[in-house]
């Protein structure tokens, strides 16, 4: 989840004048928060937010970045560390002999920064190993989950068969796996089928109590692993997630957003899963990984989102959008036709497929336990790589030389 305060909201196709009259409902959702919760709309990791501190004691290294990010954000801190490390790797990418430019000071403060992040990247890779090791300890429930999966419903294989193909269109879809758009830019279909949710669930749930059981008995969260989610992998279901992206995800992605006009075209081209579970209830319930009741107005740190529903025992737990976070990143801009507020409602096996910047939330689940399966869907290769500034100025520049027939890595950056 990636949270921001709204200032405002914007009406009509193109942003116009901020209403600062009546809060939006980001606004009223922060106004509602302590300070410490609101702290979660500024954070690009709800694993770091508002239990940050907390996580500093047993989340280990994820948990003790979680400060530092914080206070960045609060104190609105340019962002010159990631500027000099970009421009420095940017440079040598494009010219070897960029940082020969460079002064011996610059020069020092880059080689201390990447030093310090290479340390931290190296701490990471190692909680990784160790994670490999813990879980190979854990005993599946269902050990075909590991391997031979098969997630799909009927309709949704069926689906799966013609993306494989690339004869699916999004009218073929609907017949075949009743793929609805809900509200513009939010996606419906059938995805899993029951007895898969229900294998996977009790599967994580299995897991749940695994973890807790070491928590308790080490004092700490195991290694490699985050507070506040259920990652597949942790629980060695890397095969599940597998399955889901290449054979369903990234190709319906490519398909429904492709060419979307609120990002970049390549906002659709998808090439990394992340993928969690998350468990809603009147109470928390570490043992059934609920967590939390219901979840404030933010966007995911995606370019597209999954959100799969494993359960039909709860009541409450609405899925509420608002609208397309606005360019500025600081206003939800509502582009026509769309409704202020659009509330849709899980069913088992279900799955909703939207924009990372959709603004969305989830109400208070009354009763039960409301889980979902998320997996954001990220595009490092085209998508954010087009978007770092550098790199977007430089394609604007080979685009043109393109046309012109000329060569601009002959003239290098300065």
């Amino acid at each position: 989840m990636i949270g921001v305060p709204c200032l405002g909201r914007v009406f009509g196709k193109k942003a116009t004048a901020i209403d600062p009259i009546k809060a939006s409902p980001c606004e009223e959702a922060l106004q509602r928060q302590p300070e410490e919760e609101g702290l979660a709309m500024l954070t690009a990791d709800p694993t770091q937010a508002p239990e940050w501190r907390a996580g500093r004691e047993v989340g280990g290294a994820q948990g003790a970045s979680g400060a530092s990010i914080n206070a960045k954000v609060l104190q609105r801190a340019a962002p010159y560390e990631m500027s000099l490390l970009l421009h420095a790797m940017y440079g040598l990418d494009q010219y070897p002999q960029y940082l020969l430019k460079w002064r011996a000071a610059g020069l020092d403060e880059a080689i201390d920064l990447l030093e310090r992040r290479l340390e931290e990247a190296r701490e990471a890779r190692d909680a990784l190993g160790k994670r490999a090791a813990y879980v190979a300890t854990y005993a599946p429930l269902y050990p075909e989950l590991r391997s031979r999966v098969e997630p799909f419903s009927p309709g949704a294989a069926a689906a799966v068969r013609e993306l494989a193909e690339g004869t699916a269109t999004v009218a073929r879809l609907g017949a075949l796996c009743d793929l609805v758009e809900e509200t513009p830019g939010v996606y419906s279909f059938e995805l899993l089928s029951a007895d898969f949710c229900h294998k996977l669930r009790a599967e994580l749930a299995s897991y749940a109590r695994f973890r807790d059981a070491y928590v308790e008995r080490e004092g700490r969260a195991p290694p490699g692993t985050l507070r506040e989610r259920l990652q597949l992998v942790d629980a060695g279901l890397d095969a599940v997630e597998d399955a889901i992206f290449a054979n369903l995800a990234k190709p319906l992605a490519k398909l429904l957003f492709g060419s979307s006009g609120s990002r970049a075209d390549a906002v659709g081209d998808v090439d990394a899963p992340h993928t969690f579970t998350v468990g809603y209830g009147p109470r928390e319930d570490a043992g059934h990984n609920v967590t939390r009741k219901a979840l404030i107005p933010h966007v995911d740190d995606s370019e597209v989102t999954l959100n799969v529903c494993l359960s039909d025992d709860f009541r409450g737990g609405g899925l509420r959008f608002h609208g397309l976070r606005s360019p500025d990143k600081t206003t939800i801009a509502y582009e026509l036709p769309h409704p202020r507020e659009f509330d849709y409602t899980h069913r088992l096996g279900r799955a909703v497929m939207h924009l990372g910047n959709h603004f969305h939330e989830v109400l208070d689940v009354t009763s039960g336990e409301r889980h979902v399966l998320i997996m954001w869907l990220r595009s490092w290769r085209a998508y954010r790589a087009s978007t770092v500034p550098a790199a977007s100025s430089f394609a604007a520049s080979t685009a043109s030389a393109a046309r012109n027939g000329t060569d601009t890595l002959s003239h290098p950056p300065t």
